[in-house]
């Protein structure tokens, strides 16, 4: 498998890959933060201020050049608009996305030489064949399916197993949370993952459905913080983002900053 001749910015993170997808957490906390701040504080100051901050982040976002975290951001932000803001910021959002994905491609195609979904690109070619493969070793049995093959197993056993195209491609994870959990763990475990997010999720609509949250820093946190859920879902079909320690630490942070502090 050839390495790809790019540049991606990794900041003080050991891989791109991690660097994005706290970013774009981190991201979709400031924009709810943002949106927050302009539905219900008229302090231009602050507005501003997380304005410039969101467009710093973004530019860090983009120099990742990774495709899925992006892609999770502008999924995370849409969902931030439609439930904080107005038709007309929606509307908004739109337009301005188009230039901000435009951009995205060029520096895409620019740094990696691929494009958005292309089947050139030795990183999707790398994923459609360990989603086979995780896919095969989940189904060739009832205890799989049922408690799946032990995590860690398929490094152990990867050169017996045949994985990762029979040892020609480099042997880490299969690259999608809802895989590596059923493949490792078993169907149940993925259902009460899915299940975990689901609490969660409906505990934060239920608050920002409610009237009594005043305070624009208190429903910005919560509606930044329903956002990066989503974008880290989003993200997690095609990065196994729960297995790596920094993002997942940087999700649980989210979750008890809009949850647990509101509660009554």
């Amino acid at each position: 498998m050839e390495k790809e001749p790019c540049w991606r910015s990794a900041g003080f993170y050991g891989h791109y890959t991690t660097y994005a997808e706290v970013l774009q957490m981190i991201t979709s906390l400031i924009f709810g933060l943002l949106i927050a701040a302009f539905v219900n504080s008229g302090n231009r100051k602050i507005q501003i201020f997380l304005a410039v901050v969101l467009g710093a982040f973004l530019l860090a976002l983009l120099l990742t050049v990774t495709r899925a975290s992006q892609a999770a951001f502008l999924v995370s932000a849409f969902f931030i608009v439609l439930i904080g803001a107005s038709r007309k910021v929606f509307l908004s959002l739109l337009l301005v996305s188009l230039p901000l994905a435009a951009i995205g491609l060029y520096m895409l195609q620019q740094s990696r030489n691929v494009g958005f979904y292309d089947t050139n690109d030795n990183s999707i070619t790398w994923r459609q064949s360990v989603y086979r493969e995780a896919f095969d070793l989940a189904t060739n049995s009832p205890r799989h399916l049922l408690v799946g093959v032990g995590m860690d197993s398929i490094k152990r056993y990867a050169k017996e197993w045949r994985l990762f195209d029979d040892g020609k491609l480099p042997s880490s994870h299969f690259h999608s949370t809802p895989l590596q959990l059923a493949t490792e763990r078993g169907l149940p475990a993925l259902l009460l993952w899915l299940w975990i997010l689901w609490l969660y999720g409906s505990s934060l609509w239920r608050k920002l459905k409610k009237d009594s949250l005043p305070d624009w820093r208190r429903r910005g946190i919560i509606l930044g913080s329903f956002g990066g859920m989503i974008g880290f879902f989003t993200s997690g079909l095609v990065h196994y983002n729960l297995g790596d320690g920094e993002i997942a630490m940087v999700f649980y942070l989210l979750m008890g900053l809009s949850v647990f502090p509101y509660e009554r």
